[in-house]
């Protein structure tokens, strides 16, 4: 079997996150990514903690399976040269660097046509190669700052929360590879490869979807709602009679009716909940909203969460129980679709790694991520036609 990406060759020059994921992303698809890496240290996020297996971190093995690592010194001669033969015979050059670095690098997007016409550039920053901010540092939590992510995130009067999953850096890297994807298209029909923008804060403001729509019609500043929603009601967190946690979120009538008639079939002292004339409209949830979600707690308190997951589905109700991590990776329908997965890796053994969320076809290939210069020699000679000489002469020189 074929996978989408195959005849795909990508060079990436990224690390930590965002960047790392882009090119998991393409290379669960399919693309041959070679990951280069600065000598003797590689991808920095190689010794971030903090869990490490057997020497291996966490981290790094999270965002770079299906990947080959070549180590090269793009700052001395002999490197930048073979970089240079590399882009030659790949189709795409990712980075996640500031802007301004590819240029001091000489490995520019103008540059490198020059060598390949073809050749798509794409780049994740934190603000894009243009505009006032471009120049500034950005980590996940700038962007879900200024991007509006922290002023909508917990409850009101608290103090800003920052969203539990890294959604500045983890959205950046969909965006990336979303741009990549698009740019191959345009090639395919054109054969000029394209430059690719990715700006960490643009893909945070695209990520506000209603709530920015709502403003922008409104003039009304969206605030914090915790575990609730603007205009479905009811959606809410409400807590079981064990102590542990369901959501119920009804963005339609019809759902919200099947809950009505679940929540008085079920709870004794709830029966007229249905023909409750508070709540038969959406207008009207919306105006007594603080007594529709107190009449549910009281009624979810009466039962623990297990009896209320199988009264969710049983009901056809959207509910569900608040799962933490350990419990998402136990869940029958994430096993099911294979989003847990074991790979073996040289040195950290049988790791356990999210798996690909985007099926295309039975098959799936994952290799393990890569060790640093692992395949260095392998890369030169296959693809950039280097002879072991020449090869040999690059180590000694501190290129590779």
């Amino acid at each position: 079997m074929t996978m989408p990406l195959e005849d795909v060759r990508i060079l990436e020059l990224t690390s930590v996150l965002g960047g790392p994921l882009a090119g998991r992303l393409l290379a669960d698809l399919g693309a041959d990514v070679i990951k280069i890496e600065q000598p003797g240290s590689g991808d920095a996020s190689r010794n971030l903690g903090p869990y490490f297996l057997n020497g291996e971190s966490a981290y790094f093995l999270a965002f770079n399976r299906n990947k080959r690592s070549l180590t090269l010194n793009l700052r001395e001669e002999q490197g930048l040269q073979a970089f240079y033969s590399l882009v030659q015979k790949s189709d795409v050059v990712l980075d996640n660097f500031r802007p301004g670095v590819l240029e001091r690098l000489h490995i520019d997007h103008d540059t490198l046509k020059t060598l390949n016409p073809s050749v798509i550039s794409a780049s994740l920053s934190g603000f894009g190669q243009d505009g006032p901010y471009r120049e500034r540092p950005a980590f996940d939590g700038v962007v879900q700052a200024l991007g509006g992510a922290m002023s909508v995130t917990g409850k009101t009067g608290d103090d800003p929360l920052y969203m539990g999953f890294p959604m500045g850096d983890v959205g950046g890297g969909w965006g990336l590879a979303f741009g990549v994807l698009a740019a191959l298209h345009e090639r395919a029909r054109t054969g000029e490869g394209k430059r690719v923008d990715v700006s960490m804060l643009d893909m945070q403001v695209s990520f506000q979807a209603h709530l920015g729509a709502f403003y922008l019609a409104s003039g009304n500043v969206p605030q914090p709602i915790g575990s609730g929603h603007p205009s479905n009601i009811p959606a809410k967190a409400f807590l079981a009679k064990d102590g542990l946690w369901v959501q119920i979120h009804c963005s339609t009538e019809p759902f919200w009716f099947k809950t009505a008639e679940m929540v008085a079939s079920e709870v004794p002292g709830f029966e007229d909940l249905p023909s409750d004339t508070r709540f038969t409209t959406a207008v009207a949830r919306l105006e007594n909203r603080d007594s529709l979600e107190r009449l549910l707690a009281e009624a979810v308190s009466t039962k623990t969460r297990a009896e209320w997951e199988t009264l969710f589905v049983d009901w056809d109700v959207p509910g569900a129980p608040i799962n933490n991590i350990a419990e998402v990776f136990e869940d029958p329908q994430v096993l099911h679709r294979k989003m847990l997965v074991e790979i073996d890796h040289p040195t950290a053994g049988k790791i356990k790694t999210s798996g690909n969320p985007i099926k295309i076809g039975p098959e799936e290939r994952f290799t393990p991520p890569p060790l640093l210069g692992e395949h260095t020699g392998e890369i030169l000679r296959e693809v950039a036609g280097y002879s072991e000489e020449s090869i040999d002469a690059m180590r000694s020189a501190g290129a590779i």
